[in-house]
């Protein structure tokens, strides 16, 4: 036999060589014989002897089967007979058990070899130990277990705190022959970090409130509620908007996580003479929109942010303006200026304030309804990025 371009060995020396080579793998190795009562084991190698703990001189002459025990499923066997006896290669895991009695894994494949008349003569099997790989595979699903409990039970207090997160904002929205209130309120997720209030403090006396605490989740809802609390029992008591949340950042310093604040512009609108107190609070500025004038004005005053610094390094100012019949105000979260289009160019405040006078016309729900979709389309999504907020009236007497 010719193994290369000069050199000749004899059969037994190529048959010593593949013994050889056999013996180097890791898999066990074994043939059995098709051709014999009971389909004997008719060479095992040293993988197989690694692997099992058997001894050649322990197996050769015997079925297979002695590897199989008191835990080896049916299934797996069953289809190996159901191979062999079709004549056809197959893979299958199944517990085995060693010499010594440990079980182990194990992936066993078949191979037929057939004769020139296409007989099968003999099977030669290649076993690997896959246990640590089974054990990974259980430890897996275990852990994928307990995580879709996990998803199941944040999922639940999601639920939850977002119904306790949608009894602070307002069911109903005041009423009033003079003035007509509109909000729309879109969280990213199940629970977001806005929130908006609208009160009557006193008869025909209105306080409007939105709000933009950081973060979302669990924790945002959490501050909702806190900020929530202490605006309304503030508010109720004067009619001052610069008091009301400096109140509200004495009551949240300190109290909220490191790093944690909250955006907030208040006005108070009074319908018996149509004056409007603002104050902004590190929260984006609100509008007043004029329809008659095609004008929009800008409502800005002096404030940081609130529950992030100590009463006496801050300072909320308020500011005053005269509403007209027909004016329209609105306050909104950053959600609708913090958007891009297709090339990643970001709406400014021009684009804003140009819709708004184009659209001053419309009646304040149909308003906010057209803003959100301005701000879909110019992004082509079908969702915002960040929670969608907006609140707002119109002067009707």
């Amino acid at each position: 036999m010719r193994i290369g371009s000069d050199e000749i060995v004899s059969f037994k020396e190529f048959e010593d060589l593949l013994i050889k080579a056999t013996n180097t793998a890791n898999e066990g190795i074994t043939i059995s014989a098709m051709d014999q009562p009971d389909r004997p084991l008719v060479f095992v190698n040293e993988g197989f002897e690694r692997l099992t703990g058997y001894s050649k001189e322990d197996v050769l002459g015997k079925n297979c089967r002695f590897l199989q025990g008191k835990e080896t499923e049916n299934e797996p066997v069953e289809a190996l007979r159901k191979s062999v006896k079709k004549g056809q290669q197959t893979t299958v895991e199944l517990l085995n058990y060693k010499k010594d009695g440990t079980a182990f894994w194990n992936r066993l494949s078949i191979t037929p070899l057939k004769d020139k008349n296409g007989l099968t003569t003999h099977y030669v099997g290649v076993q690997s130990d896959i246990t640590e790989l089974r054990e990974t595979q259980k430890d897996l699903q275990a852990a994928n277990k307990d995580l879709a409990l996990f998803q199941e039970k944040i999922n639940f207090e999601l639920d939850q705190a977002r119904r306790v997160q949608n009894f602070i904002l307002p069911s109903l929205l005041p009423q009033s022959s003079k003035i007509r209130f509109s909000s729309v309120f879109e969280p990213m997720d199940q629970i977001g970090g806005d929130f908006y209030d609208v009160i009557e403090i006193d008869k025909g006396v209105y306080g409007i409130l939105i709000a933009d605490v950081t973060g979302h989740g669990i924790q945002a809802a959490l501050l909702t509620f806190m900020t929530s609390f202490a605006f309304k029992n503030l508010a109720l008591q004067t009619f001052s908007s610069a008091k009301v949340v400096t109140a509200t950042n004495e009551k949240l310093y300190n109290k909220m996580p490191r790093g944690s604040f909250v955006t907030m512009f208040y006005a108070v609108y009074d319908s018996n003479d149509k004056t409007l107190t603002y104050t902004q609070a590190g929260h984006p500025e609100g509008f007043v929109i004029r329809p008659g004038a095609k004008e929009v004005i800008a409502l800005k005053s002096e404030g940081q942010l609130v529950g992030a610094f100590s009463s006496e390094l801050v300072n909320y100012s308020e500011s005053r303006i005269q509403l007209e019949v027909g004016d329209k105000f609105l306050l909104y979260t950053d959600a609708i200026l913090e958007i891009w289009d297709s090339e990643g160019v970001m709406m400014n405040r021009d684009n804003f304030t140009s819709f708004l006078i184009a659209n001053s016309h419309l009646p304040i729900q149909d308003l906010l309804e057209k803003i959100k979709l301005f701000g879909l389309s110019y992004s082509g999504k079908k969702t915002f990025n960040d929670d969608f907020t907006m609140v707002g009236f119109e002067v009707l007497a």
